[in-house]
């Protein structure tokens, strides 16, 4: 099957089951989002806000996706888990397209994932706070219970 490059981002086949020039398919939007469980919408804004730049398109400017892509949006979708906002992300993503180098990224996502921890622990305190003044609530609501049986 014949692949081609027409520019930087768009790619002409002599076949509908285009293929990478690493020889993997290309999925399109649809496939990927259900492959990763989201919205084609979502991958959309991924591009749109730049955590997704390497986006390539069919001649008939149809999005195509390789599995870095994949792998990208699950990596995003792990920080989103980890606490990271999508404006964080992209304060990495400048990071790392300035000086190509993870020793330069990772300082910072140390730094935010201790941020985060902090939070975390203080939420956790105020959890514990609130579950302590329901243990207190139900306490009284048995006790009156308790004395209106007897």
């Amino acid at each position: 099957m014949a692949v081609k490059k027409n520019s930087a981002n768009s790619i002409a086949n002599d076949d509908r089951n285009m293929v990478s020039p690493a020889g993997l398919p290309y999925m399109n939007i649809s496939d990927l989002a259900k492959r990763l469980d989201i919205s084609p919408r979502t991958i959309r804004y991924y591009e749109e806000i730049g955590l997704l730049d390497s986006i390539k398109r069919s001649v008939g400017g149809k999005r195509v996706f390789t599995d870095n892509d994949l792998r990208r949006i699950r990596f995003i979708q792990k920080l989103k888990i980890l606490g990271l906002t999508l404006a964080e992300m992209q304060e990495l993503n400048a990071i790392y397209e300035t000086h190509r180098k993870n020793s330069k990224v990772f300082p910072r996502i140390i730094e935010l994932f201790d941020s985060h921890k902090r939070s975390i622990d203080h939420r956790m305190d105020e959890l514990k706070l609130l579950k302590a003044e329901i243990d207190e609530f139900q306490k009284r609501m048995r006790d009156k219970l308790r004395k209106e049986q007897e």
